[in-house]
């Protein structure tokens, strides 16, 4: 039965959009046919043998169960390839299932914050970068060269992910600007997660899921042409072989200028993948992955007055000499196991080589008091950013899933281990030329410097992470179930450095997780939970003589939510009220007698977020959410430079964050799109008592797409009313977001 306090909210939903035509359109699943699907191989249950019960003890247990409490067994996994079609995530913006809580799960039964961001959004939307859909997701913020960083620098909840990001649920640490051509959508599982990731993971994680072979052969290509010599071409190719195996190829090519006048991006990628024995017992899967791009970078323009200059949004005073080349690479294979309880262990192993080379100009205004004072005669002085690094990193990791009864309970089972070796070296350069000052008329870049940079060895890290964790759900009564998990790492690094002499450091830390949902019916879950994370001190691959002493900084969440899904399951909606706090956070006090850095710092976020994902008509698919955020420095290091941050907001955490994009589909071939994201203001992070602040912004964008079938034309125009704004931001400078722009996509599917 449905819940009472929902009818409401259905009937007028439904009143709402009943006067909306209704073309014809293929039949929408409900969710509990879409549940079949993803969760066929799992509906019979874990067997107990693995965990070494007596054959008695099980007897006993399913003998207190009646039949119709107890799932029929079935005697083998046999789904056969050609049930297999494309994967949800290209049709709709809706998802049922994710694997960001381990394993594929709903996500009504995973007590925490879930985002997914599906292909066919990023696709709408034309995010061909992972931070680009990122803007798709609440409670997020973008730094700008964070503590000499480079690529991907995102904070959820005000915390980084720097150490958080992952690729298919093994860690993607390494620094590169990642792409979206081999991504069938991008789930964020928010709070505190080392239970089920390890290090890190404050605010929480960020999983990229690749693209997967399926059961047919399909193919689809796109052109994309747009403002500022935009041009992209992408191929996604997908080969049946045979009853039980396929191989997809994803494909990118892309180059654009910018508004800034002087940036650009050539980036290429492509990303193979041989899958055979889908449906059946033991699976398989291996591939590879290519990225690299030879970039003109952009590290936007300094402060002024504490507010971004927004007359330098379209202004780059860089050089000829500037470039990013970056590359990553990597190898996987999978192993996924089906026993004939419906139980699944999937074994993973990836090797991945990143390299990265900068020299990138910073820039800003000198001898100018206001921006209503620029000239062309106002002089801008320029800086070097320069720096290299390469990676390699190896995990091997195994999570089994499954269901039990044991003793007259019903049991939801997590488990796995995780090995890592993580080997990075970075270099600086020395004798690096001067940039000279010029002037605000000299936009576009000078000439190319004499290179008389020498490239040297500056560090070498290399860290072994074993961890093994276990996870529990049990079904205490009808309605309810509790779920408790604990996961133990020991995370051991070496550390050369250049001078000083090498460092070293061991720690062995426990996680948890424990969560408590209310299931009243298939169309709502309510939950609490509470989680753990640490931080080690050789978390981003460096120490000096007292972090090589100091040991883990921790932090927890606590939420309390609720999920919902309306109109038979095709509109989901979800609610948190949460807290994620740091509690015992470094700073640069010493303790003396350990020679080490003391965790007395503390800070928090406290929050409430909502988002809505699916079709309220036929006609009709929307995909937004809002988030309110009050993040706090609570208590820091003795000195007077962090006595003066307590009390004050936590560097990029905006209070409002919100995004939405609705598709509504007029005609049989046509449809239009409109959406907005934004945010309110915010401070740099590690400059909390400063002046410096970026002003909140709300940009608009529109769709307009006709679909013949084989072929579609998409028109997009992005930033519709040409808002100046900083995207990232960092406090020594900003990086202005994109202007307005047109892109026209050509796509045909055969």
């Amino acid at each position: 039965m449905n819940t009472p306090s929902l009818h409401p909210l259905t009937r007028a939903l439904r009143h709402a959009l009943r006067a909306l035509p209704t073309p014809a359109r293929p039949a929408t699943r409900t969710r509990a046919t879409r549940r079949l699907l993803p969760l066929g191989a799992m509906a019979a249950g874990f067997g107990l043998a693995g965990f070494g019960l007596p054959a008695s003890a099980q007897t006993a247990a399913e003998s207190t169960q009646s039949a119709a409490a107890e799932p029929p067994r079935m005697p083998s996994v046999q789904v056969r390839a050609e049930a297999e079609g494309p994967p949800p995530s290209k049709t709709r913006y809706q998802a049922v299932n994710t694997t960001a809580g381990k394993g594929n799960q709903e996500l009504r039964d995973i007590p925490q914050s879930v985002t997914v961001i599906p292909e066919k959004l990023m696709d709408d939307r034309n995010l061909d970068t992972l931070k680009s859909a990122l803007h798709g997701a609440v409670g997020i913020a973008f730094e700008a060269g964070e503590g000499g960083a480079i690529g991907d620098l995102i904070r959820l909840r005000g915390f980084s992910t720097r150490g958080d990001i992952f690729l298919d649920g093994m860690r993607d640490i390494a620094q590169y600007n990642r792409d979206t051509f081999n991504l069938d959508r991008v789930e964020l599982l928010r709070g505190s997660s080392s239970m089920l990731y390890g290090r890190g993971s404050t605010g929480g994680i960020i999983n990229q899921a690749s693209k997967q072979p399926f059961g047919l052969t399909q193919h689809e290509a796109d052109l994309t042409l747009g403002s500022h010599d935009y041009r992209r071409v992408t191929g996604d190719f997908n080969w049946r072989l045979g009853e039980d195996a396929a191989l997809r190829l994803n494909v990118m090519k892309t180059d654009a200028e910018s508004f800034r006048n002087g940036p650009e991006t050539h980036r290429e990628g492509f990303a193979p993948t041989l899958r055979w024995g889908i449906g059946q017992r033991n699976e398989f899967s291996v591939g590879a992955y290519h990225l690299s791009y030879q970039d003109v970078p952009d590290f936007g323009f300094r402060w002024l007055n504490g507010r971004p200059v927004a007359r330098a949004a379209e202004r780059w005073y860089g050089s000829d000499s500037d470039y990013q080349n970056d590359s990553a690479n990597s190898v996987f294979f999978t192993w996924l196991h089906r026993f004939d309880n419906g139980g699944e262990l999937k074994t993973s192993f990836r090797d991945g080589r990143y390299k990265r080379d900068l020299w990138a100009t910073t820039a800003g205004l000198t001898g100018v008091t206001s921006e209503d004072a620029i000239t062309d005669a106002s002089r801008i002085s320029r800086g070097n950013q320069t720096r290299a690094g390469q990676d390699r990193h190896r995990f091997l990791q195994t999570d089994y899933s499954g269901r039990a009864s044991w003793f007259g309970l019903k049991h939801e089972l997590l488990a796995g281990a995780e090995f890592a070796h993580e080997d990075t070296t970075t270099f600086a350069y020395t004798g690096t030329p001067a940039k000279g000052t010029i002037t605000w008329a000299d936009t576009g870049g000078t000439a190319a410097l004499v290179d008389t940079r020498v490239k040297v060895r500056n560090t070498q890290f290399k860290a072994n992470t074993f961890g093994v964790y276990a996870q529990d759900t049990v079904q205490i009564a009808p309605q309810w179930k509790l779920m408790l998990g604990a996961r133990h790492d020991r995370f051991s690094a070496d550390y050369e450095r250049r001078t000083g002499g090498p460092l070293e450091r061991k720690d062995a830390m426990w996680s948890h997780r424990e969560g408590l949902l209310w299931q009243p019916d298939a169309a709502s879950s309510y939950y609490v939970s509470h989680g753990t994370s640490f931080n080690a001190s050789g978390d981003l691959y460096q120490f000096d003589d007292r972090s090589a002493n100091t040991a883990p900084e921790k932090s927890r969440n606590l939420e309390i939510g609720a999920k919902w899904d309306l109109l038979d399951g095709d509109l989901s909606l979800r609610t948190a009220l949460f807290r994620t706090e740091k509690y015992n956070e470094r700073n640069t006090d010493v303790d003396q007698a350990a020679d080490a850095y003391l965790l007395n710092g503390k800070r928090h976020t406290d929050g409430v977020e909502f988002e809505l994902a699916g079709r309220p008509h036929p006609t009709v698919e929307i995909f937004g959410g809002i988030a309110y955020m009050r993040g706090k420095i609570d208590e820091a290091g003795s000195s007077a430079t962090s006595q003066a941050t307590v009390g004050k907001d936590s560097g990029l955490t905006p209070r409002w964050t919100g995004n939405v994009f609705v598709t509504w589909a007029f005609a049989p071939k046509w449809r239009v799109g409109l959406g907005a994201d934004g945010m309110s203001d915010r401070v740099p992070a590690q400059a909390e008592a400063g002046v410096n602040r970026a002003p909140g912004y709300v940009k608009a964008d529109a769709l307009l797409e006709y679909n013949a079938g084989p072929w579609r034309a998409k028109l997009l125009v992005s930033n519709l009313t040409d808002k100046v704004y900083a995207d990232g931001i960092y406090r020594g400078f900003t990086v202005p977001g994109p202007t307005r722009s047109a892109l026209l996509t050509l796509g045909l599917k055969f």
